[in-house]
């Protein structure tokens, strides 16, 4: 059933989806730095899309959290300038687990992976203080799909993840009945993770949690983010409808846009997407050919490609682009897969959370940026929310 929802409330709630953007685009690692973004970058957000009440999408590192956590009157203010400026805490990025700001995160944002305890200690307490937090009772956090897919690819390693996700789910649980507050941990398969594509997670379910445990079932859950989906050239309405099928619950999507080279032959457009290799984050590529996939894991090693790279039919890559562009002659994005993956979540007959990921504004070359920029970063991110928000309408017109 779709619920007609007032002006006040049509960008918290975009349809019946809850609605949001994650925090880690603005910079900020410290506790003043996260109170600065929530009163001054959020605050700029929420009042350029005119609203009264509005939906957070924090990101929070692990000191920040046990900071808050270790400090009562720190958590406490954190409390009330939520409930002040009216945020609704419905989902936290707890993907990066340390400075997301630092000069190169790279491969290491997969660190620690959820093989090692301070991986499951930070999610477990970025939970219980999202409890204490304003908002509604149902949940959601999401991480990283296991970690680095080198160090974590037998099936040795695969258990030990899977040991511990049931531990986190077993302890969400007792917050539940603690609090009332259901929170869902919700694995963001990416590109060169334990958990890549689609198939990858059906078997990892299958294998790991196939007892259907009603912990496992009421607490663990995918983050679908569009762009990683795409770059893999998966299908999101194919992809999403299997993991319906298996019953793996899609808590949470990240409406974002991978950029795609259509023509691979070009050396005007290698050079093209050549420009947006940089040194703070991964971007890894993969390339479409007749005979199957071709995977590299970072842009900038391929500034001389190999003839199966060059004779490809298209390549993608991992660098999130603003949702609204739509390309040019030269380079285009997987636009389409967005709205594809929003259709299809139309369909379902409960709401994934909805979180806007483009966290790169501050590392698109100096050359792109009069394509893809809206003005200043505020009047940027209310132009996503507004193709979102005008996408969904659409689908109800």
């Amino acid at each position: 059933m779709h619920v007609r929802q007032t002006h006040k409330q049509r960008f918290m709630y975009s349809g019946r989806f809850p609605l949001t953007y994650c925090t880690n685009v603005h910079p900020g690692e410290r506790l003043d730095e996260i109170y600065d973004v929530l009163k001054r970058d959020v605050v700029a957000v929420r009042n350029a899309l005119g609203l009264e009440t509005f939906g957070l999408g924090l990101r929070l590192g692990h000191s920040v959290v046990a900071e808050l956590l270790g400090q009562p009157q720190s958590k406490n203010k954190l409390v009330d300038m939520c409930r002040r400026q009216n945020y609704s805490v419905f989902t936290v990025n707890g993907f990066p687990y340390g400075n997301f700001d630092s000069g190169r995160v790279k491969e290491t944002v997969y660190d620690p992976d959820w093989t090692q305890p301070e991986r499951l200690n930070y999610t477990l307490d970025i939970a219980r203080l999202m409890a204490s937090l304003p908002g509604p009772s149902e949940r959601t956090i999401s991480t990283v799909s296991g970690g680095f897919k080198t160090n974590t690819s037998s099936k040795d390693v695969q258990k030990a993840v899977a040991n511990q996700l049931r531990t986190a789910a077993m302890e969400l649980s007792k917050i539940a009945d603690q609090t009332g507050i259901r929170i869902r941990l919700c694995l963001e398969p990416e590109p060169w993770t334990t958990l890549e594509t689609t198939d990858d997670v059906l078997r990892f379910w299958e294998q790991e949690f196939g007892d259907g445990r009603q912990d496992i079932n009421e607490h663990l859950g995918i983050c679908y983010d569009v762009c990683h989906q795409a770059v893999h050239f998966e299908d999101p309405a194919a992809s999403m409808s299997a993991l319906t099928a298996a019953g793996i619950h899609i808590g949470k999507i990240q409406i974002s846009s991978a950029l795609a080279l259509k023509v691979p032959q070009s050396a005007v457009g290698r050079q093209r997407l050549l420009a947006f290799a940089e040194p703070r984050f991964l971007h890894q590529v993969v390339a479409k050919t007749k005979t199957g996939l071709l995977r590299c894991l970072d842009l900038d090693a391929l500034s001389t490609p190999s003839d199966g790279w060059q004779h490809a039919e298209e390549w993608r890559c991992h660098f999130h682009v603003p949702i609204w562009w739509e390309g040019d002659d030269v380079l285009s994005t997987t636009k389409a897969q967005w709205m594809a993956a929003l259709a299809y979540a139309d369909t379902l007959d409960y709401t994934p959370h909805l979180e806007i990921e483009t966290y790169t504004w501050d590392v698109l070359p100096e050359k792109e940026r009069k394509h893809m920029e809206s003005g200043d970063l505020t009047r940027s991110i209310v132009a996503e929310f507004e193709a979102v928000s005008a996408f969904l309408d659409g689908l109800r017109a």
